[in-house]
């Protein structure tokens, strides 16, 4: 006897089972000691079956900061592992705390000795990152407050100043006397990314800044980018030596809570003009996120060899936050 096949059963018939590809992923705050500080990293620590298009795709749904994604290829030279960094708009070439979060997650992971290739006795430090801009090596001491990851950058480049100093201030909500007061220039200066570093006067001017995007499109039509990182002498840590803000939109990012990237054109940028004391190398704590709620410490080192800082190090703290899985489509 033949049996009517039911509702259910005509349904139960039309599913194909479908195979969902999942990816792990680590979430890490940059350049802080505690949760919900610093610079908020996505790292993917298995990456390099995926095409850029997703990476960029994965950058936007994860959200506010940078996403970093670990490729298992061994990068020139058996220098390290390869690193693709994106912002929810852009893949960058360079990206300071990113580098630091990715060689944190490896430790976490206990997988920074085999991508490295080192026998297991082997000291895994330093660590060198094979990036789009170049090779990146990261270091790591102990101290009682905790593990300071520091990368070393480029040596300096010096492209120029920028000379409109009333559009640098107007796009920033400011009086060109918030930075004329200082006698310094506005200059753009590289560590491995250009940097637009501009002097302000106190910390009273840093902290009432506004991003104005309109005023911002004269700098861009000069330029060709509008990002401004703003650095003062007066701190809110009596540690500090500088207190800081990024405004980075053409990157994707409104405001960086702490940027490894400008540390390093900014110690550049002390030592031309002789901002800061010292002889044969340089020292000092960079604050910053503050007015985000996000609070950053950056750890800046240097040696000076005629007048210029070279074998630049940026550093800071590392905070896993969380873990996770994603479903790729």
């Amino acid at each position: 006897m033949l049996r009517a096949r039911s509702s259910t059963d005509l349904v139960r018939s039309r599913e194909v089972p479908r195979t969902v590809t999942q990816m792990d992923f680590l979430l890490i705050d940059v350049f802080t000691d505690r949760p919900f500080g610093g610079s908020r990293l996505t790292v993917f620590p298995g990456g390099s079956d995926l095409p850029a298009e997703l990476m960029q795709k994965l950058a936007m749904e994860m959200g506010p900061g940078e996403t970093a994604f670990v490729l298992d290829e061994i990068g020139p030279d058996n220098a390290g592992a390869r690193l693709r960094v994106f912002t929810p708009q852009v893949e960058i070439p360079f990206a300071g705390h990113a580098i630091l979060g990715a060689t944190f997650a490896l430790d976490e992971l206990g997988s920074r000795r085999k991508i490295a290739r080192s026998a297991p006795e082997a000291d895994p430090a330093p660590f060198v990152w094979d990036l789009e801009s170049g090779h990146y090596s990261v270091n790591h001491r102990d101290t009682p407050e905790g593990r300071i990851y520091s990368m070393r950058h480029d040596e300096p480049s010096f492209l120029g100043d920028y000379y409109h100093r009333g559009k640098v201030a107007r796009a920033l909500g400011l009086e060109e006397s918030d930075l004329a007061i200082t006698g310094l220039p506005c200059e753009i200066i590289s560590t491995g990314l250009p940097i637009h570093i501009v002097p302000v006067g106190s910390l009273q001017a840093v902290g009432r800044a506004q991003w104005r995007r309109q005023e911002a499109e004269t700098v861009i039509r000069d330029l060709g980018f509008a990002d401004f990182f703003m650095f003062t002498f007066e701190t809110e840590s009596s540690e500090a030596t500088v207190h800081c803000r990024m405004f980075a939109p053409h990157f994707g990012i409104p405001e960086d809570p702490a940027s490894g990237a400008a540390f390093g054109s900014l110690a550049a940028y002390l030592v031309k003009h002789r901002l800061v004391r010292a002889d044969r190398s340089l020292s000092f704590l960079g604050e910053q996120g503050l007015e985000m709620g996000r609070p950053s410490r950056l750890f800046v080192n240097a040696d000076i060899v005629d007048g210029r800082a070279v074998d630049i190090h940026v550093g800071g703290q590392c905070v896993l936050v969380g873990r996770g899985k994603i479903q790729l489509p």
